[in-house]
């Protein structure tokens, strides 16, 4: 699994590649120029040619920040809350034991266990305080009375950057490709917003936490060191150049 998914990427990509071309006389409304799936059309990018990119733009991330980490990096669980409803095959969404869904955002990974079995899904969106939706509801039987739900994820803002990457990868085989060859400005946003979290995690600003640092001195990932920098924070010796 990379550092991004399928959800996270569409909600970054879906406004900059939809078309009012695609609408009924009545209800007019936005239709997708690009889709993920694994269907026989024009307009769709297949799920392979997704994880090729997500690849990708993990790997650019791991050569960055192998200086600093031991990468690739790691998943792990920053919040827990306890299944409110049972889950079972007549389940449309999950509800949670607290009013606490608004924590957690589209792309999230969950993870459902009652000790004796598991499954991971990814939130889709939240109906109210309590109620999450899924892109799939787990396979098997849960009681609220034993289970469990984890959020896992990789240290911000490393899914977000990979996300942002990749819709620029996309945007400029897909989009500059079929419609002018200089540069375009949304995925030049994109490469530039993710230039500046990868910057700042070079320059010390941002710790990701959980994660294995190189050096003894970094023993303890949740210790509050930093690398020693050239001359000091304004010094831009190691930034990475524009990508």
């Amino acid at each position: 699994m990379g550092y991004c998914n399928r959800t996270l990427v569409e909600r970054i990509i879906a406004q900059s590649m939809t078309s009012a071309t695609i609408s009924s006389t009545n209800h007019p409304q936005k239709g997708l120029l690009r889709d993920f799936g694994n269907q026989l059309n024009t307009n769709v990018i297949s799920l392979d040619t997704l994880n090729e990119h997500i690849s990708i733009a993990d790997q650019f991330i791991n050569s960055v920040l192998s200086e600093m980490y031991k990468v690739p990096l790691k998943e792990f669980s920053d919040f827990d809350v306890d299944l409110g409803l049972d889950i079972d095959e007549y389940s449309s969404h999950i509800v949670l034991s607290r009013p606490c869904a608004n924590v957690f955002n589209p792309g999230d990974i969950l993870f459902i266990t009652n000790g004796n079995q598991s499954d991971r899904c990814i939130v889709s969106s939240y109906v109210n305080e309590n109620t999450l939706t899924v892109d799939q509801l787990p396979s098997g039987n849960y009681s609220s009375s034993d289970t469990r739900i984890l959020r896992i994820k990789f240290p911000e803002p490393i899914s977000i950057t990979s996300a942002r990457l990749t819709v620029s990868s996309i945007y400029d085989r897909y989009y500059l490709s079929q419609s002018q060859l200089q540069g375009n400005e949304f995925s030049k946003k994109m490469r530039e917003l993710a230039r500046v979290d990868l910057n700042n995690i070079i320059h010390g600003r941002v710790i990701l936490h959980g994660q294995q640092r190189i050096g003894m001195r970094f023993a303890n990932p949740n210790l509050k060191d930093r690398y020693n920098l050239p001359s000091g924070d304004s010094d831009s010796t190691r930034d990475i150049p524009e990508i």
